[in-house]
């Protein structure tokens, strides 16, 4: 396995792989995170580069990462240990105010990124048209995440924003499924496993419609009182376009209720020998038949993957998310 590190200033563009000590970690979410390369580099005197550079990291030819110079550390030893980021960065530190009509997801994402300068890839068409929307003094990466996540409840489709070799790109959940399998035959060194109700449970979901919010008035509501009287109330609160009508509201209810009504499990599988290509996004068939009191055997997303690579050797840490 072969690592190129790339590092440009003011045009000139330097192969940094040289210098690089003590390997180099990869970082990437679905979670609306900005992806991460962290590396350290002996100076050497001949490659200068300084905030807010471009860095391009490549693993067997194959591009892994492109973002930009954010912080630099150094130390008596002229060793700088270096943190870029990819273009999330700048959706998550922008804030902006929109108000929009009849805007689908992907519009939205196309219409910032535009105003931005930040280059798109491929944006798949998310198809539902968000009927009205104000944005008021949001991230833009906020502003994004309210449109996908309006998506969602309306059709139940799940799409992910994540920045792909330098390139925003949008994508819904099934188009990244792999045939990778991964067992506890010895690829697998070690896990944890968390049963969470504190973070995305809920047992009742309340909609509200206004085009004010101090006038807003209760649209639809529904609840399931199984498990009200299990886990005490945990309600979903979420102000939502007017124009919706009652038909609407029932069915974004009923799919916010089916896919945050259960009990949040996570998975983090460390120190595994998985392939190099296996990353944050992507669906894969997972097998740990000693998995707390359930053993798992199906498919399931990994929602952040963290890479380290060192001396030719890399060992992965995968965070996924188990659903029912």
């Amino acid at each position: 396995m072969g690592f190129q590190l790339l590092l440009e200033h003011n045009g000139t563009v330097y192969n940094a792989s040289p210098i690089v000590l003590e390997g180099i970690r990869l970082e990437q979410s679905v979670l609306m995170e900005a992806g991460k390369l962290v590396f350290c580099v002996k100076r050497d005197g001949i490659i200068h580069f300084v905030e807010g550079d471009k860095v391009q990291f490549s693993v067997d030819g194959v591009v892994r990462f492109c973002g930009f110079v954010m912080k630099k550390e150094r130390t008596d030893a002229q060793i700088i240990t270096v943190t870029a980021y990819d273009m999330l960065f700048y959706l998550a530190k922008n804030k902006g105010t929109y108000v929009y009509w009849d805007k689908t997801a992907k519009e939205v994402v196309a219409m910032i990124a535009g105003e931005y300068g930040l280059p798109t890839g491929t944006l798949q068409d998310t198809v539902w048209k968000i009927p009205q929307r104000v944005e008021q003094g949001q991230t833009l990466l906020d502003i994004i995440q309210s449109a996908l996540t309006l998506t969602q409840y309306a059709t139940g489709k799940e799409f992910f924003l994540f920045d792909s070799g330098g390139l925003l790109v949008l994508k819904e959940r099934k188009t990244l499924m792999t045939q990778y399998m991964m067992r506890c035959d010895g690829s697998i060194q070690g896990y944890s496993y968390v049963t969470d109700l504190t973070n995305g449970t809920y047992n009742e979901v309340r909609l509200y419609q206004a085009g004010r919010k101090e006038v807003e008035h209760l649209a639809w509501a529904i609840k399931r009182p199984e498990k009200i009287k299990e886990w005490g109330k945990l309600g979903y609160y979420a102000h939502i376009p007017a124009a919706l009508n009652e038909a609407q509201l029932q069915e974004m209810a009923k799919t916010i209720l089916k896919q945050n009504g259960q009990i949040q499990k996570t998975l983090v599988v460390d120190n595994c020998n998985a392939d190099v290509y296996v990353s944050a996004g992507q669906s894969i068939y997972l097998e740990i038949p000693d998995l707390a009191e359930i053993g798992i055997a199906k498919t399931v997303l990994i929602e952040k993957s963290i890479h380290i690579f060192h001396q030719g050797m890399h060992q992965t840490k995968l965070y996924i998310r188990v659903e029912e």
